[in-house]
């Protein structure tokens, strides 16, 4: 029996384990395998420039926007040509026009986008569940301001795990206590209010989304938020996970940490952070109006299943502060991975990894004899093959 006698279902099964190039190979042997295959060389597209955007916007038919379920797009400019910022928005909204059945959408921008193209096109992608935006160049000289970032999430109406990356806050909704050499977007007051969270467009007001589940800020400044409070109906959020920002005052934003773990909400079960947290008074400067903080008021902490620990972030002196803040929390188990050393396989990296695995094993064995966590199930330190410990309580 030849390959074209082979039923459609083993063709599929075939391609299943074909790596994209092949598969778009594997098309072009036929009519009736281009036919059968197109589905799946356009269900995961990645675009990978700002030229790419703007082939695919000009030559690949329309039709087949409608069968794109993820899409990754990157907005740096070539090597040579540079396209205007305007067109980059035109060529990301044209196509985007297209991606009616779209699931997952991320974008890696290296400037900003024009609001009022961009935000009506969101606006139509109904069946968007998975949303990333970052920055792809320098905050300093191409920020990606929080208020198109809001806005955006804002107007994905199903969406349910939002991860922003790089985001740059507004001077906007920042207090005049911000500290010199933190990078601030001025000129995002043309940016159109949202019906959901009207001219409230920072990154707080994400948790207003009544369909969020998941939120990830990496490598994004919260030190202005350690006076927020979120008023109105809150997202269900189940996890969030905060990396902290180069830009960082410790202090400060191991303040702004306990806050959002606070605004969050009863039902968060899952916090990841990078940023060490320890109590201590609150600043005097608050942020914008809209973080009216109530006298004399401050929110529970929330009972959390899952505490993970970004161990290439926190350092080990903060480890038993952290938890000793975290007490009231109830965790039940707590994962502390050092992701650069798992990933590390030269031999030097591998005998340091070693060497810290050692003293954050005596940390957690002394928090272990001294703790009366009546609540806590396991603890799992991960620093790479070898260094790798459970205690089952």
């Amino acid at each position: 029996m030849t390959w074209n006698n082979l039923p459609a279902e083993l063709h599929l099964a075939v391609a299943r384990f074909l790596p994209p190039q092949d598969t778009r190979a594997l098309s072009r042997t036929s009519r009736a395998s281009y036919n059968l295959l197109v589905p799946r060389i356009f269900s995961d597209v990645t675009i990978s420039s700002r030229g790419a955007l703007r082939s695919f916007a000009m030559h690949v038919p329309a039709r087949y926007g409608a069968l794109i379920r993820r899409l990754s797009v990157c907005t740096k400019p070539g090597e040579r040509a540079v396209v205007q910022e305007v067109d980059c928005t035109q060529d990301l909204a044209t196509l985007l026009a297209t991606c009616s059945c779209l699931r997952s959408l991320t974008l890696s921008l290296a400037g900003s986008l024009d609001a009022s193209t961009i935000i009506p096109v969101f606006a139509t992608l109904t069946m968007v569940q998975k949303f990333e935006i970052g920055c792809w160049g320098q905050e300093e000289t191409a920020p990606v301001s929080e208020r198109i970032a809001v806005s955006l999430a804002a107007s994905l109406s199903s969406l349910t795990h939002l991860t922003l990356s790089h985001i740059t806050r507004s001077a906007l909704h920042v207090d005049n206590c911000s500290p010199p050499g933190v990078p601030l977007v001025l000129n995002d007051h043309d940016i159109p209010s949202h019906p959901i969270l009207g001219e409230e467009l920072c990154i707080p007001s994400l948790l207003k989304l009544p369909t969020l589940k998941s939120l990830d800020l990496r490598d994004v400044w919260i030190d202005c938020d350690e006076n927020m409070y979120v008023q109105g109906k809150l997202a269900q959020l189940e996890r969030v996970s905060l990396s902290g920002s180069m830009y960082r005052d410790s202090e400060v934003e191991g303040r702004a940490c306990l806050a959002w773990l606070r605004a969050c909400g009863p039902v968060l079960r899952s916090f990841k952070t990078g940023i060490s947290l320890g109590e201590s008074q609150p600043s005097t400067c608050l942020g914008k109006d809209w973080m009216d903080v109530e006298d004399e008021i401050t929110s529970p902490l929330p009972t959390l299943t899952n505490f993970h620990v970004d161990a290439e972030r926190v350092a080990l002196d903060d480890l038993l502060p952290m938890l000793n803040v975290l007490n009231a929390c109830e965790i039940k188990r707590i994962t502390i991975v050092n992701a650069a050393m798992c990933a590390a396989q030269d031999a030097f990296t591998r005998e340091c990894a070693s060497d810290e695995f050692e003293d954050w094993q005596d940390a957690i064995e002394q928090f272990l004899t001294s703790n009366e966590w009546d609540s806590l199930k396991s603890v799992e330190l991960n620093f790479g093959q070898g260094t790798q410990r459970v205690w089952n309580l």
